[in-house]
């Protein structure tokens, strides 16, 4: 029985003077476990960097590595670039694409529009802070994309967003319902054609079982934004990297090996590190869970399940 082995990582937020990430490191750790799990492919949920255009070293890193490996598009990777020379950067073939490996379609989300915008824009070189209320969401043509990806295909599926799919309320898809819709409408018409659906974006941990799809909320591999800035890092870390004290970081790189069987078995192996210098979220003069009441951990947490 065929099988589909891979390795997933998101939010890496490569930004030198801004956050202290080590980003080589840590997507070298992360390649590293890629390779002894011999995956099939490795994939980032996103925000990889925030100057493509200034991080060739470590998009080489990449791209170089000898294991296939994808990108998703997050909200940061545009914010100083244009989405089209972020694509070439990136070498990605368009902002949504999919591709079938190893008897499994892998359905690649871009989850950056702007719907409030004319045309439905998308977000790049800061023109989200002209819609400041404006919700993320998934253009039209691309609803159309994603319903025909799944209906055309004859593997089952699998998604990859930088936004969540499936989260109700805290910073969640403008036109969820909308997607909803067909993820259900795809399931009733083949029960078990969508079996996994993955995102980066919120930085927290958690599974969710939903109309016959795991949603797995996929952790950063580095860090976790605090919105009222904290004074437990020393001065000198500070003067190097101007929004570290926006931070609390994970001490090491977490990432998920994902294994999936044509017969509905899913497992997780998860990453477990600790605080960088013990500063936790709970520390700070900030909420201890995000608006969908999930906790700052550094972890992602393994399982293993069967969706039949």
């Amino acid at each position: 029985m065929k099988s589909l082995k891979l390795c997933l990582f998101a939010d890496l937020h490569h930004y030198p003077g801004v956050f202290y990430t080590q980003a080589a490191e840590r997507l070298a750790a992360i390649q590293q476990r890629a390779e002894r799990e011999q995956v099939d492919a490795i994939i980032s949920l996103g925000d990889f960097c925030h100057l493509p255009l200034e991080s060739d070293e470590l998009l080489e890193q990449f791209h170089g590595f000898h294991i296939p490996s994808y990108m998703v598009l997050g909200n940061h990777d545009t914010d100083s670039t244009s989405l089209a020379e972020v694509l070439q950067a990136y070498r990605m073939p368009a902002p949504y694409y999919h591709f079938d490996l190893q008897g499994f379609r892998l359905i690649i989300l871009d989850s950056n529009y702007l719907p409030e915008s004319p045309d439905f824009a998308h977000s790049q070189l800061g023109n989200h802070r002209d819609y400041p209320n404006a919700q993320a969401a998934i253009h039209p043509e691309e609803l159309e994309f994603l319903r025909r990806s799944l209906e055309e295909s004859p593997y089952p599926c699998l998604l990859f967003s930088h936004c969540s799919l499936e989260r109700e309320t805290g910073a969640c898809l403008g036109n969820r319902d909308e997607l909803m819709d067909i993820l259900r409408e795809a399931q009733r018409r083949r029960p078990g054609n969508l079996r996994l659906a993955v995102n980066g974006h919120h930085h927290r941990n958690f599974l969710r079982l939903l109309h016959g799809i795991a949603f797995l909320d996929l952790n950063s591999a580095s860090y976790d934004w605090v919105s009222q800035a904290h004074d437990f890092f020393p001065e000198s870390l500070c003067r190097e990297f101007s929004a570290v004290q926006h931070t609390v970081i994970y001490q090491d790189a977490l990432s998920a090996i994902v294994t999936l069987s044509q017969d509905g078995r899913i497992s997780i192996e998860g990453a477990q590190s600790s605080m960088f210098m013990g500063v936790t979220r709970e520390m700070t003069d900030n909420p201890i869970a995000d608006a969908s009441g999930r906790r700052c951990r550094p972890e992602i947490l393994s399982q293993t399940f069967s969706l039949f």
